[in-house]
């Protein structure tokens, strides 16, 4: 079904306008590859116990002076803020929201503060450099910045009060929720070490993790290191018994149990709104909403009003939508980073609102952990204003 969708409205792009369908294939195509070879890695990856062996290790080495909760958010901070600076949401989404179980886990810490700590810091904290987001890349090569050396020299400002926001946010829910959960006075002291049976799944997804993360740090290709790192777990699965698996029955074909690891459903929902918003702009739908935005782009109310409509445009459908639907009507660095402060920050409140979220889920789903969406679109609701609003404010000061 989520194929048949993809289809059908990539399909009607390529009727209405080759030229855009081809625009879109080629802006998407290895951003989606990268999400599901990512996926792949990241499971197979936290089948083999992966995640538990660099959880207890960050754990040991955490400050023995620290109350263990404390201790604890703060390494899920780091790895978030590194994780979404340097590798993108995305990344952050997929790699450190197991690392965030991991070690919520091994420390008896509640795990619903750590895991909006690492969705929060992925959305808004992803405007510091171009690789940090989709948008910001598709922004960064839109013409409007002179490269990527102008859009960090402009974005840089906005970028430090976003994340200062997502890292005060998540420290207010997760102060509260530990002070329920443990008892203040519990510190990080080491813990004898757990067994830990190193097979060659375990070997091989260590050794891939530590090669993969520095080189998709560089400018080789993102999605040719992850789609390699991929294929190498997958070779070194097989014939492997998961060793957190139990007695499962019958077995699956090896090409089932590994394409069941990539999220089909989020990709696809994606690539379809995207696949609109093009159809939309194709067909002259969003030249009103493109002409109210270019006359706002030299006030501070203005750039308040077109990053107040990508948040809320983000919301309703999705955030990669919304800028490829939105982009078309600034014309000016400031108006361009108001709208992606708006794309990026603003989509904290629905389910749908960005691919980070969606894969947040995908992968707590995974763990076996539910999400509490009436939590989350609640938090979203307080936050999303704020986070949007502040970093905004920083852009009109300049301008």
């Amino acid at each position: 079904m989520p194929l048949i969708a993809v289809l059908a409205t990539v399909g009607g792009l390529a009727i209405v306008s080759p030229g855009q369908a081809g625009a879109l294939v080629l802006r998407l195509a290895p951003v989606l590859l990268f999400v599901a070879a990512m996926s792949v890695v990241v499971n197979l990856a936290s089948a083999a116990g992966a995640f538990d062996v660099v959880a207890e290790w960050t754990r040991r080495r955490s400050w023995k002076a620290m109350p263990l909760w404390t201790a604890t958010w703060c390494q899920i901070v780091m790895l978030a803020l590194i994780s979404t600076i340097f590798l993108s949401l995305d990344t952050t989404a997929i790699l450190v929201t197991p690392l965030a179980i991991a070690l919520s886990l091994q420390g008896g810490i509640n795990l619903w503060p750590a895991a909006l700590t690492v969705i929060w810091i992925a959305n808004i904290g992803s405007l510091l450099l171009p690789v940090s987001n989709l948008t910001n890349l598709l922004a960064a090569g839109s013409g409007v910045f002179d490269g990527s050396y102008a859009y960090l020299a402009t974005a840089w400002r906005p970028a430090l009060v976003a994340a200062g926001v997502a890292v005060t946010a998540s420290w207010i829910v997760y102060r509260w929720s530990s002070r329920r959960h443990v008892e203040a006075d519990a510190v990080a002291a080491p813990a004898d070490p757990a067994p830990t049976v190193v097979d060659r799944r375990l070997r091989a997804s260590l050794i891939t993790l530590g090669v993969l993360l520095p080189l998709l740090a560089t400018g080789f290709p993102y999605w040719i290191s992850a789609t390699g790192a991929a294929v190498i777990l997958v070779v070194a699965s097989r014939g492997v018994a998961d060793r957190r698996a139990g007695q499962t029955g019958a077995a699956q074909h090896p090409a089932i149990r590994w394409a069941a690891l990539i999220p089909w459903a989020s990709l696809a929902f994606v690539t379809v709104l995207s696949a609109v918003a093009a159809i939309a702009h194709t067909a002259g739908a969003l030249d009103a909403i493109a002409g109210a935005l270019g006359p706002r782009q030299d006030s501070t109310a203005g750039l308040l009003a077109i990053a107040g409509l990508g948040a809320a445009t983000s919301n309703v459908v999705n955030n990669i939508p919304a800028f490829l639907a939105l982009e078309h009507g600034v014309d000016t660095a400031d108006g361009m980073l108001a709208l992606l402060v708006g794309v990026n920050a603003g989509p904290l409140v629905t389910p749908w609102a960005s691919l980070a979220t969606l894969l947040w889920h995908d992968q707590l789903r995974r763990s076996g952990n539910s999400v509490s969406w009436r939590s989350f679109i609640a938090a979203g609701c307080v936050l999303a204003p704020i986070a949007v609003a502040l970093p905004v404010l920083v852009i009109g000061s300049g301008s």
